[in-house]
């Protein structure tokens, strides 16, 4: 199945009315954005980056943290029940293991195990998940871990904000989501680099799946002159990366506030922001104007509403709030239910179509013998018309007043084969479908009254009655 068809497949199996918070935490500063999703569609709908306090200042940063997490639930009013969070990539343990295909059956316990040996600190006191991804004969893990007392400080500063976390990641699978989501997730390898007030998070993606992941703490990098070299050379040993890979640079620090990445690099972390152009609604100018910091926010605001492509959490299981839903079964059945009334209700009108039409075609091929019939005797009555006029030219132009009006009383399907006028009244004989509708009829004219039949009416062929009457002429 070609990428386009397996993006196609996967919108299609997570259609669902959700809305959620990502949020963003760097070292300097939180970033937050609201989506709203309805049925396949993605909205932001506010977004918002906001400075804190240095990590080196614990007290000040977590009033700070709830300040601003209040203030943007205040402001928005929205869900706080879908809380997804973003951390950074520096207060994490990453590492990776390459182990034999074999290890898939006992995965669980070789994870456990290899934890317990690469973890610089007790099992109880890190929260970890790893993420599992085939390599041919081999699997490729990539273990992260996240220190209990780190992840509480976070974890308590936004609920006292009014926000209920479900999920927590760090900073390079935030942007993993986002980049999954836009058409650079079907791509070959890129590269993101991200300076979070001091530190430097490089992180190699590949078909919109995280690779490799590496820390450059504030020691390593002296200047922003010695940033690119550093860059650089870390690109150079990554396992998929060439000097043809892109690489996109996003400044985590507010705006107008400095940062040591070369301006090319920065320059490209507004073009990550824009891939998702055309697939994420947005505010209007919100491309022109938009911090790329954001781009780990929308990241865990994707993952909020079903669009993330990793299912990493660092929270424990009985702390996740019940992220793992599943499939929105309500969403499924409504769907199935809305095909089949559709299909129904598509089939019942072409079948109710095709009924209405065979009816038509019945009822003209029965009527067709009484039409040939109405046909002749409107021809018979052009003649008759014909001689009024003729007579109406003559002398007898009361006579033939006599014979339009009766022209027009009797009806179409009646016809006259005697006409004699004496004595003041008209004898009449013919043939007529309803020969006893017209003593009624001739009594309603101004010219006729007294209307009478003079022998008994008789049934012909072809249904029709043959009649004899008369009536007297009105003075």
């Amino acid at each position: 199945m070609s990428a386009s068809s397996n993006r196609l497949l996967r919108r299609v199996t997570r259609l669902d009315f959700l809305e959620g918070l990502g949020v963003s935490i760097g070292r300097r500063s939180v970033a937050f954005a609201r989506l709203v999703k309805r049925m396949a569609s993605v909205s932001l709908q506010e977004h918002r980056v906001v400075a804190l306090p240095p990590p080196e200042d614990p007290v000040a940063r977590r009033a700070a943290l709830t300040a601003a997490v209040r203030a943007f639930l205040d402001e928005t009013e929205g869900a706080t029940d879908r809380v997804y969070v973003s951390v950074p990539r520096s207060l994490t343990i990453v590492s990776r293991l390459s182990l034999p295909a074999s290890v898939k059956a006992d995965l669980e316990q070789v994870v456990e195990f290899e934890a317990d040996r690469l973890l610089p600190l007790a099992r109880d006191e890190v929260y970890l998940d790893h993420l599992v991804r085939d390599a041919g004969e081999k699997v490729e893990i990539l273990l992260v871990g996240l220190p209990r007392r780190a992840a509480a400080e976070i974890l308590d500063a936004l609920e006292d904000g009014g926000a209920h976390v479900r999920s927590l990641v760090t900073t390079p699978l935030a942007m993993q989501d986002f980049i999954a989501f836009t058409p650079a997730g079907a791509e070959g390898p890129l590269v993101t680099v991200v300076d979070d007030g001091g530190s430097i998070e490089l992180a190699e993606l590949s078909g919109g799946e995280l690779v490799a992941s590496h820390v450059l703490r504030p020691g390593e990098v002296t200047s922003e002159a010695s940033v690119g070299g550093i860059v650089r050379r870390e690109i150079d040993q990554m396992v998929g990366a060439s000097a043809d890979t892109p690489v996109y640079g996003i400044a985590m620090e507010p705006e107008g506030t400095g940062t040591r990445l070369p301006s090319d690099l920065l320059g490209r972390g507004r073009e990550l922001l824009e891939m998702a152009r055309g697939l994420l609604r947005v505010p209007e100018g919100f491309f022109d104007s938009a911090s790329p910091a954001l781009v780990p926010a929308i990241g865990a605001g994707l993952a909020a509403v079903r669009e993330g492509a990793t299912d990493l959490n660092l929270l424990p299981a009985d702390e996740r709030r019940a992220v793992e839903e599943g499939a929105p079964v309500v969403t499924f059945f409504l769907a199935a239910v809305l095909v089949v009334v559709t299909v129904v209700w598509l089939s019942s009108a072409l079948v109710k179509d095709h009924l209405i039409l065979s009816g038509l075609r019945t009822e003209l091929a029965a009527l067709e013998p009484r039409m040939r019939q109405v046909h002749a005797h409107e021809a018979e009555i052009d003649a008759l018309q014909e001689k009024m006029k003729a007579l109406a030219e003559g002398e007898n132009v009361r006579n033939a007043l006599f014979l339009q009006e009766l022209t027009r009383v009797v009806p179409r399907d009646a016809y006259l084969t005697t006409f004699r006028m004496r004595n003041g009244r008209v004898e009449l004989e013919g043939f007529a479908n309803s020969a006893s509708d017209l003593v009624p009829l001739l009594e309603k004219s101004r010219l006729f009254k007294n209307a009478q039949f003079t022998s008994p009416v008789t049934k012909v062929q072809n249904n029709q009655e043959r009649f004899s009457l008369s009536t007297d002429l009105a003075r």
